[in-house]
């Protein structure tokens, strides 16, 4: 079987460059989008040329029953699954006391209840038909450090970091890694020229003085799916330049800038 991999959310941003890495890696790639579908035709466009095939699945992954169907749509289609990458998310910042249930219950679905479903879906598929693969959930450094209005989103990605330790010491046996990657602020050039002076602001924050791009965690993912991370699983990566670091000199020269 050929080396396949979905990656939830690939449309636009992250999961694109994520899913566009991998083809290049010599991935044939399942794309999942919800509402993307121009991004997403012009993705499999880009893997198609390069020599690798692509298909294009689609769903709203909050509700209950998509995570398990578009993952048998993916087998149905391309005969296999190596590696999934759980990149589909949405950011809500609102203050404690403002959040709804509605929000709140949405960030639950989509950040948390989402990829847990998609990773069990995988791992029952994978078991079933003996393959050690790989799976990797995007997660976020306000996992591990309070920020400004992130009770819910930062509460669901730590959910989904600790989530991936479980899966990872259950699916061992079997041979399938699960690990996380947790991006610090991450932008395309087009993100990066729109907010350039508040970017600015940011960057004297990060330790090595930049915000990440889409390529550097695309990268990571890649990495973290191949033999030469076959004995990491487990983990969340931060990838973040640093910025989850502590910086206390940066705190009294005013200097640190939150995200």
């Amino acid at each position: 079987m050929a080396k396949t991999v979905l990656v939830t959310g690939a449309g636009r941003g992250i999961g694109k460059a994520i899913a566009l890495e991998f083809a290049k890696h010599g991935y044939d790639v399942a794309i999942h989008h919800r509402k993307e579908p121009e991004g997403s035709a012009e993705l499999a466009q880009q893997i198609t040329d390069l020599g690798r095939r692509a298909v294009i699945v689609v769903g709203d992954l909050a509700e209950p029953d998509t995570p398990a169907r578009v993952i048998d749509e993916v087998y149905d289609k391309m005969g296999g699954l190596s590696v999934l990458v759980n990149n589909a998310g949405i950011t809500i910042f609102k203050p404690f006391v403002e959040m709804n249930i509605e929000q709140l219950e949405q960030c639950y679905k989509v950040d948390f209840r989402a990829p847990y479903l998609c990773a069990q879906r995988a791992a029952q598929k994978m078991i079933q038909n003996n393959i050690k693969g790989s799976i990797i959930n995007i997660t976020s450094v306000h996992q591990e450090r309070t920020n400004d209005k992130d009770t819910a989103y930062g509460s669901m990605k730590a959910a989904l970091a600790r989530a991936t330790e479980s899966m990872a010491y259950e699916l061992a046996p079997h041979g399938i890694r699960v690990n996380a990657i947790a991006p610090g602020l991450t932008l395309n050039d087009e993100q990066k020229n729109e907010h350039k002076s508040f970017i600015e602001l940011i960057e004297k924050s990060i330790p090595m003085r930049r915000t990440g791009h889409v390529k550097d965690i695309a990268q990571a993912a890649v990495w973290l799916a191949s033999d030469d991370a076959s004995y990491i699983t487990g983990v969340t990566l931060r990838v973040d330049g640093g910025l989850n670091l502590p910086m206390m000199q940066a705190l009294i020269e005013g200097r640190q800038t939150f995200i």
